[in-house]
């Protein structure tokens, strides 16, 4: 359902906003969103009232609210047949519903101040358009009275992150991801950093943590802390719960693995499948030269989501997700045996449904060989490059040798070239200059990556690993001698 607008013609010339309003379950609250939104002093205001198939009372006080509205701003109205869950019902909305280059987000349970979308254009227009534009907020509790809890504070005490990098801003969100700097209630975010990267695969149910983490990728934020929002908390911020009931069980699909994962433990799920769409947001993000590689950053995201995957599977997964688990640890064990037990090895899951990082390591020698034996397997290696003539055309580690030239040939697709190697400055300038490799494509290891572990760390691990295997023999004979 849509209500036409009546704009100016003399205001055509402000940018198109769109402003959401996700609505499920939020019949006592609903009304007060809607006023908010409607009362927006802004011209040029598409505003999308989307509700996600609730049970409630929800959609009769949406549409006795819009009924007969004679205002400036046009209204649209989506009511899901079935519920599709936060992720999916953004995911809908911004590819088929959004008009406007700005997009300002808000829940049916919190109310905005009639100047929210015109004090975020002004904002927006004086910054240079950044990707995302955070502003401050009021809390209040499921009766409207004011509150200060954790996001409060938050927003009163934290770092301002405008004053960082994209870089360091990225770096701080690897380290301590949870909460988001800025909720979602409080975030607007140009249409187009939507549309660089693409409708989200796994479409996570977090939106502000899937807008907020592409704008780290080479993007740009301005945070304004004038508070333009009564951000509500309650109960049943996240979704409606049912008390005294037994947790449902929902069937999921990870991988190749099935899932039977309680209600109640939903959320780790969620937050897992937001880790995997932000990979593959990074990956694009490499593609379209957006960033260079930092491996240090992309490690924290692997581990996160290894550990999160071995996490998932051991609980919900079943006897094959354990079997998984355990065959998949013994597989990369006995991978490069022999330089596994003397360099040691960083734990990496086969997380086959995630896409991998393409690099070619430059250099075949022992840096580049540790390179290669201990990057995670979301790194594909396509090739080794070198100078070394004797060794192009061969294969070191099974992967193949190939001389520099052959990396502007076309025939080989990376989206880096890792230099594993201590003359890391020269061989940078001679791809920049010698073959015109663009910088943002050239990364450097690490030097733990490209060194072998101290004789005390090999110690300790190797004498784990002894222990393990005697007392495996140990049972074996008992088990023996038992029967």
């Amino acid at each position: 359902m849509e209500i036409n607008d009546t704009t100016d013609n003399a205001n055509i010339n402000l940018p198109r906003v769109s402003m959401i309003l996700l609505v499920f379950q939020q019949e006592e609250y609903v009304k007060e969103a809607i006023s908010g939104a409607l009362a927006q002093d802004y011209s040029n205001l598409q505003i999308i009232i989307s509700d996600d198939a609730s049970t409630d009372h929800s959609v009769d006080i949406i549409m006795s609210e819009i009924e007969g509205y004679k205002g400036p701003h046009c209204i649209k109205v989506n009511l899901n047949e079935a519920n599709l869950g936060i992720g999916n019902h953004f995911k809908f909305i911004m590819d088929n519903l959004i008009e406007g280059e700005v997009i300002v987000a808000a829940a049916g349970d919190d109310i905005s101040a009639p100047n929210r979308v015109s004090r975020l254009v002004e904002v927006w227009l004086a910054n240079g358009k950044p990707e995302v534009i955070a502003h401050g907020l009021n809390e209040i509790d499921q009766y409207g009275n004011d509150l200060q809890t954790d996001r409060t504070q938050q927003y009163l005490w934290q770092r301002n992150l405008q004053e960082l990098s994209s870089f360091e801003r990225l770096n701080v969100y690897l380290d301590s991801p949870y909460p988001i700097p800025f909720v979602g209630a409080a975030l607007a975010y140009s249409r187009e950093l939507y549309l660089r990267f693409g409708t989200p695969y796994y479409a996570p149910d977090y939106e502000d943590h899937l807008m907020y983490f592409r704008s780290l990728l080479g993007g740009d934020l301005f945070y304004l802390q004038e508070p333009l929002i009564y951000y509500r908390r309650h109960p049943n911020n996240f979704g409606k719960k049912v008390s005294g009931k037994t947790p449902e069980i929902i069937k999921l699909v990870l991988g190749e693995n099935n899932l039977r994962i309680p209600s109640s433990g939903f959320s780790q799920y969620r937050f897992h499948i937001l880790a995997c769409q932000q990979f593959e947001d990074y990956i694009k993000a490499l593609r379209v030269g957006l960033l260079n590689l930092d491996l240090e950053q992309a490690l924290k995201l692997i581990r996160r989501i290894t550990r999160e995957h071995d996490k998932i599977l051991y609980k919900h997964a079943g006897w094959k997700g354990k079997y998984n688990l355990i065959s998949t640890d013994f597989r990369l064990l006995i991978r490069y045996l022999p330089s596994r037990w003397k360099y040691g090895v960083q734990r990496a899951a086969n997380i086959n449904y995630l896409s991998k990082i393409r690099i070619v390591i430059f250099g075949a020698g022992a840096a580049g060989q540790l390179t290669l034996i201990k990057l995670p397997e979301q790194f594909e290696v396509i090739a080794f490059s070198d100078n070394d003539i004797d060794l192009h055309g061969k294969k070191v580690l099974g992967v193949e040798v190939i001389p520099p030239s052959k990396l502007v040939s076309g025939d080989y697709s990376f989206d880096c070239i890792l230099v594993a190697s201590t003359y890391y400055f020269p061989i940078k300038k001679q791809l920049r200059e010698c073959f015109k490799i663009p910088l943002i494509k050239i990364s450097r290891a690490p030097l733990a990556l490209i060194t072998t572990p101290s004789a005390i760390h090999s110690f300790r691990r190797n004498t784990k690993l002894i222990i393990f295997a005697s007392a495996i023999i140990i049972a074996i004979v008992s088990l023996v001698n038992i029967l």
